[in-house]
């Protein structure tokens, strides 16, 4: 058996490999039978060959993004070498079917109702103490269910009538070492009218039927926007919007009374207290229509960057990139080198990133998804994972400064497929756009091993972040084994 190895970059893998095409040539036996032996007579190679590749790549500009994400982005920041950005975000909410609430309490009992978005600690970008002012309006019409990053929501809500303001910082160090070091998140109370916490009251008393589905309960309530409308410096990731109905309530306790019998002794009696309580019957869910609006106004820097064709890549929304995989080149090493019978172990693609260099801690994207530029937009629209056939991902890798993607190998199989039945090599099927992505993923645990499922991927909209690939330098494993017959 000969080993081939022309660069040792893609070696890590490759002993499973050698021991697992060595074990079936190998035999205990002292006695060995000729028969068969003029057919499997002949020299196996191992081919496993890095190509460092110079990719043809070239900035795209996305002028909008699917907004629709979990993390709703809200503020405003200002970097030299970043650009403008002003976020906000729109959202239908999700209503409690019932209202636990014990029958004692009437609407004389409601206090108060009020909208909480929660903030997860050190969930922004910016300056936490910048201080910071937000404006929810009520949506007056439904959201269009097409709704992008770019969506204007004049016409939508009535900028005269805020229906909240709230005046606040992300920091939690003037609220003692206690919230320091217990609480996770960073939340911004916001009150509401209170006429709105009594008709709401009185429709769960009523069993008002709208409030059964969510489709019902939209139409009566469109949903919110949530902007910025004072102060500058700081994007905060906002996990959850919640709308929490408060009321009062007498509770009484057997206790001294403040008076002395005449042996000196305290009085008791039952005295009041008032109590305070509250539920939660609104908020925003996955399952209710939610986006992002983003304006961004990017710096001239990256535009020049993007001009001299250097592949930037920014979020949220901007720059992505797309290239061209040598799908070919690999089609011709494969049949050049292969004799007799050939079998394609594996093809991961590599490409070097750096963050732009700037002074306001921008790093770069956290993931990329490399999918067909030509199936990029269904791929989104339909909720799609990465499949290892057309679309793949790769988490940016700090110790090695690049995006790996592995499991290329049913790729290249599909077109060789193609290959060998006459068929040319489509443009479009080398063709790919990549794209910085949100990555979720759930963990299953076997007997001995487990495995982990990509749940969910959308364009990431987590905080600002500028990429540099350099595809001059990109770096390509190609593992094969072929089998010469004698």
């Amino acid at each position: 058996m000969k080993l081939t190895s022309r660069v040792g970059r893609c070696l890590k893998g490759l002993a499973a490999l050698s021991l697992a095409t060595l074990l079936p040539l190998t035999s205990c036996n002292e006695d060995v039978s000729p028969i068969g032996g003029s057919l499997t007579n002949g020299e196996v190679t191992i081919m496993v060959d890095s190509i460092y590749t110079d990719i043809q790549a070239k900035p795209l500009l996305s002028e909008s993004i699917d907004g629709r994400s979990l993390t709703k982005l809200v503020g405003r920041i200002n970097v030299p070498e970043y650009g403008r950005l002003e976020c906000s975000f729109v959202t239908q909410l999700m209503s409690a079917t019932k209202m636990p609430v014990p029958d004692s309490i009437t609407e004389q009992h409601v206090d108060s109702m009020r909208l909480v978005l929660s903030v997860p600690r050190g969930a922004l970008t910016g300056d936490s103490l910048a201080p910071q002012q937000l404006a929810v309006y009520r949506l007056t019409k439904q959201l269009p269910s097409g709704i992008q990053s770019d969506f204007n929501p004049d016409g939508y809500y009535d900028p005269s009538s805020p229906w909240a303001k709230r005046s606040y910082t992300l920091s939690v160090i003037a609220r003692g070492d206690s919230a320091v070091q217990k609480q996770t998140y960073v939340k911004i109370p916001m009150m509401l009218p209170k006429e709105f916490a009594l008709d709401i009251f009185r429709k769960y008393r009523a069993e008002d039927p709208i409030f059964q589905w969510p489709s019902s309960f939209n139409k009566f309530f469109p949903g919110i926007y949530v902007e910025q409308n004072f102060g500058n410096g700081c994007v905060a990731n906002v996990s959850k919007a919640e709308v929490f109905l408060y009321w009062n309530r007498i509770e009484q306790k057997y206790e001294p009374i403040g008076e002395k019998d005449e042996e000196g002794n305290d009085k008791y009696g039952y005295v009041d207290h008032v109590k305070r309580d509250s539920i939660c019957l609104f908020a925003s869910q996955p399952e209710v229509l939610s986006s992002n609006i983003i304006r961004y106004e990017m710096a001239d820097r990256l535009r020049r960057m993007a001009e001299e064709g250097q592949a930037v890549i920014t979020t949220p929304g901007g720059y992505t990139v797309e290239i061209d995989f040598p799908a070919q080149k690999l089609i011709d090493e494969y049949v050049g080198d292969k004799g007799g019978m050939a079998v394609v172990s594996s093809l991961t693609f590599e490409i070097p990133a750096t963050q732009v260099k700037n002074d306001f801690g921008l790093t770069v994207a956290p993931y990329l998804l490399m999918v067909k530029s030509s199936e990029k937009e269904q791929f989104f629209a339909e909720n799609k994972v990465p499949d290892q056939i057309t679309s793949f991902y790769a988490a940016y890798n700090s110790e090695t400064g690049s995006y790996q993607f592995n499991s290329m190998r049913q790729y290249f199989l599909n077109l060789y497929a193609d290959y060998q039945s006459g068929k040319p090599i489509d443009p479009e099927d080398t063709r790919f756009e990549l794209v910085p992505v949100g990555i979720s993923t759930e963990v299953v645990e076997g007997y001995n091993t487990s495995t982990t499922y990509v749940t969910k991927c959308s364009p990431f909209v987590g905080r600002p972040t500028m990429t540099l690939l350099n595809p001059s330098k990109s770096l390509i494993c190609f593992t094969f084994s072929s089998q010469k017959i004698d």
